[in-house]
Parts: C-alpha cells; structure tokens; sequence
C-alpha cells in the first residue's frame, strides 16, 4: 500500500487526488490527538459532534480508505496508458528512494526516533527507581529488556515493509516501463498481497503448537464462561438466593436444556458451571442489591458478570456518573478502605458505612474486599425506592452535587430548581408507615408497590435518564425529575398504587419513522427509475 500510495500521490495527476490525499493527510494528523491539540483542540471547538469520538483513533478509518483506493486508482491508470516518459520515471524513483531511506534510517535506528516506552509506563519506571534501594538495578535491566524487545519487534516489521516496498515498488517499474503485461502484473499483485496479509493473518490465528497444544486455542467452555463466581459471590448467593426464586430458576434451567437438546454426547447436558450460571441470573432479576468491589471497581467488570454493580468498566460513561465516582463514590470508598487497613473491626466499618450517603442511596448493599472471603454486608443501604421527608432545593448542578456531603439521603433529597414547578415538595412528610418495594425488574421497565397514608416524595434508586424513561402511575402518564444528582424523584398520591419506567425512547421513536421514511422513498425511487429505463427500452415501447 505505501509504495502505491506514493505512486498515486506523485504520479498520478487527477483531481482526485488531492481529494484523497488531503483527507488522508488531515485524518492522519487528527489521529494523533494530544500529540498535535492545535489541530485538536480546533476540531473540538468548531466541528460539530468530534467530540463524541471516543478516541480519536477511530478516524484511521479514513486513511485506511483513503490510501488503498489513492494506489488502486492509480495502478488502473497506468495499465491503461502507455509507458513512461523520463519525467514520470524521474518522480516515481525520487520519491520511491525517500520511502526507502525513509524505511532504512528506520531499520538502522530505532532507538533515535522512538522512546518504545508510553507516559505511564514510564512514570511508574520512574517512581520505582526513584524510591532507591537494590530495586534500582532490577528496574534499569528491566527497562532496558523491554526497549531490547520492542525495538527488534519493530525491527523486524520494517525490514517486512522494507521488502515489500522493494517488490511492489519493482513491479510498478516494470510496468511502467511496459516489461510487464496487465495478467502478469494482477497475478505477481495478488500473490503480494497474498502473502502480505497471510503473514499477519498468522499472528493472531494459527496451527502453531508448544508441546502439542495449540498456541492459540480457545478452549469453547472457557470463552462462554469466561469468569468463575468466587467465594465472596457464592457467600452473596447464598444469602440473597429466596425460595421465591426456585420456580423461575427451574424454567430457566429448562430453556437451557430444551437450547442444548440437538447437542451429541456429553454436549447435551448442562454443566454445574452453567447451573450456578443460571442460578445467578434469575437472582439478578429478582432482587435490587448492588455490590461494590474495593479492588478498582471502575476498570473491573467481573463484578457485574454476577451481580448489579455500582462500579464496572464503560468506555462512554454517563458524565453525571463519572462526575460522581470523582467527588463522592471514589472518596468513600476510600474511608471504608482506610477502616479495613487501620483493623477496624466489624462494628467500627459499619459505623463508616453508615456515613457514607452516597454509597448508601446507590443501594451498595454489598463491598468485596477478597475474592476469597465473605463480603461486607452494608445494614445502612437504602433499598430499590424510598420516601423523604425534606426536598432541598438547590440553585444549579454544582450546588446538587456538592450538597450531596451534607445530608442524609434517607431523608432529605437534593433537587435542583429548574425542576421546582415538576414536583410537589409539600408532599415530603415523616411517615413511619410509607413504603415502597421493588416487584418487576427488567432492562427496560420497572416496577414498584407504594403504600402511603398521605402521600410523599419518593426516591428511586435508577439512574434519572429524560430522553427516553416515562413514569406511569396506575397506568396513566405522570411526571419525574432528577434529585440527589442521578437518582430519579416523583412526588406519589396517597394510597396504595403502583409505579412503572418504561424505557420509551422517543428521540429513538421519531429517527425510525424518518429511516423508514427514507428508506422507502429511496425504494420507491428506484422502482421509478427502473420503470422508466424498462419503458424506453425497445421492448418496453413495443
């Protein structure tokens, strides 16, 4: 691709070109991010929706199009024209011999023009070393060992890149002198690219064997499976698991079983890992605790595999989420962290656990501390829904989240004003007798029982979405607002009745009437369009 790419660049002169050449090289210096934030920085300030990149690598794409076509187009063109004059012949071995030396000064030294260490890494080499000792020496041979490593890996793909630039380049030579004919050169062009992406190919899937396994085998059970519930999910299992359950355990069991009959052998049964599986599963849809790892909980997803979780790992997190793992999820984790480390016996952690407001109304009723031991047990958990006493009211965002530090969720909700005309706040009244439980949960509806003799102001412990969540009350539209930063709030009539979300995305509604719309339209356009060509051909006149 590169020896035609710079074939096409400098000898191929069409409009086009510059086209081609102009996105590759904008989407190429645009990749680069936080190593060139003029251009960056430009993109995010006046293009519309660049910043919903979730890396800006994403938009290689273009060059990956870009440079193939640019080198393609040009190969066409020049086994359709004649040969060479000496200008054209000039250009293509000036700016092939670039590449080269290009390739070259590469092979030669790698170590001058790259570090073959990232920022992180090289901040914690750092820190090790700088904390002295007899580490020091393990550190530099260390470091030493991995640049050794990566610059011969490196080395080696450019000595690839190397050849094949000499052989494409060699090829496009020939033809441009005409010593090759159009069969010959498609045959020698695909055995390159042949050999070219099986070479690669081979890296990630291949027959290659270490005492007489398969390199790269995935064994199929491990892959379906891919975590295996440890003590301190079994403990929680243990404990949430109700006889309740039993039935929608056994229907699902029986779904599994009724998946796997057309199986052989051994296949056809259902494993004790895909049991306990199961068993997990119909608990997840039966109950509303959460579980909060200690152990990086926002770069883990093991814990949701088994269990809600307040933490797990997501590459576009809501904002309002990230923005409260960083001023209070984040910061109470660390007090009960900071209990565990000090020997904090059990009575001391729920203590903690007590003050910890946010981790409560997220309804983290569970905190692994070790895989291998039974997990914390949170008795000040606030539950699926509750009702408040208080609403205070807060001017903006900043203010909401920041009151979060000084009160007691239990018990008063923080709501920002631009929803003060939305909710009753007169309704939130002390009332030992109101209660709210959780009855249907599913990804896109769920359901409560409320019970109050007068009324009150509930707090549901979802995270508020606008767009696309509607509230119903017995039934009938009601409205709801954002409190307590991401929870969701509505104000209930007394008496017995039943609340439901349902996930009714009307943004979402409104785009699929405009496709379908669209789509049929462009149907029905070219069924015009064949028509017409049919009527003015010679047997659709007669």
């Amino acid at each position: 691709v590169l020896a035609y790419l710079v074939a096409g660049i400098f000898l191929w002169n069409e409009p086009l070109r510059y086209a081609l050449f102009a996105g590759l090289l904008l989407t190429l210096l645009l990749s680069w991010g936080r190593n060139y934030m003029p251009l960056t920085d430009f993109f995010l300030d006046h293009v519309p929706g660049y910043d919903k990149f979730r890396a800006v690598t994403i938009i290689l794409v273009v060059v990956e199009l870009a440079a193939p076509v640019l080198g393609v187009l040009y190969l066409e063109r020049l086994l359709s024209n004649g040969a060479w004059d000496k200008l054209k012949e000039r250009r293509f071995l000036i700016a092939s011999g670039v590449l080269v030396l290009l390739l070259l000064v590469m092979l030669a030294a790698p170590g001058s023009l790259f570090d073959f260490l990232s920022d992180a890494e090289r901040a914690r080499f750092n820190a090790s070393y700088d904390a002295g000792g007899a580490g020091q020496a393990e550190v530099v041979t260390l470091v030493d060992g991995i640049k050794s490593l990566r610059m011969e890996v490196f080395r080696a793909d450019v000595l690839r890149s190397l050849v094949f630039v000499l052989l494409a380049g060699g090829l496009v030579f020939l033809a441009g002198r005409r010593k090759v004919g159009r069969p010959v050169f498609l045959a020698v062009l695909g055995l390159l690219v042949l050999v070219d992406l099986w070479a690669v190919d081979k890296r990630y899937v291949n027959n290659e064997k270490e005492q007489g396994r398969y390199v790269q085998w995935e064994d199929e059970q491990r892959s379906k499976l891919p975590f295996s519930a440890t003590a301190a999910d079994q403990a929680i299992l243990q404990q949430e698991f109700a006889p309740s359950m039993e039935q929608d355990l056994q229907a699902t069991l029986a779904r599994l079983k009724e998946a796997k009959s057309d199986a052989k052998g051994r296949d056809k049964l259902v494993t004790p890992e895909e049991e306990e599986l199961a068993r997990f599963g119909v608990l997840r849809r039966n109950s509303h605790y959460r579980v909060l790892t200690l152990n990086n909980p926002f770069n883990d997803s093991r814990v949701s595999y088994f269990h809600k979780s307040v933490g797990g790992y997501h590459g576009a997190k809501l904002k309002r989420y990230q923005e409260l793992i960083e001023f209070h999820i984040s910061p109470e984790l660390q007090a009960v962290i900071g209990s565990l480390q000090n020997g904090t016996d059990l009575q001391g952690i729920n203590d903690v656990l007590a003050q910890q407001g946010v981790l409560n109304m997220l309804n983290t009723r569970y905190l692994i501390y070790s895989p291998d031991q039974a997990p914390i047990r949170n008795l000040h958990a606030l539950g699926a829904a509750w009702f408040v006493e208080n609403v205070r009211w807060v001017p903006d965002s900043d203010a909401e989240i920041l009151a979060l530090s000084e009160v007691d969720p239990a018990r008063t909700v923080v709501v920002d004003e631009r929803f003060r005309g939305r909710l009753d706040d007169a309704k939130a009244t002390a009332d030992a007798s109101a209660d709210i439980t959780l009855t249907g949960y599913r990804a896109d509806r769920v359901t409560y029982q409320a019970n109050s003799a007068n009324g009150g102001v509930a707090v549901f412990s979802e995270i508020w979405y606008g767009p696309d969540w509607q509230a119903y009350v017995d039934g009938q539209p009601a409205d709801h607002v954002r409190g307590d930063y991401v929870l969701r709030v509505m104000d209930l009539p007394a008496g017995e009745h039943t609340v439901e979300f349902r996930l009714e995305s009307r943004p979402y509604r409104t785009g699929s009437a405009v496709m379908t719309a669209g789509s049929a339209l462009v149907i029905l356009l070219a069924l015009a369009a064949l028509g017409r060509a049919w009527r003015r051909s010679p047997g659709g006149e007669a």
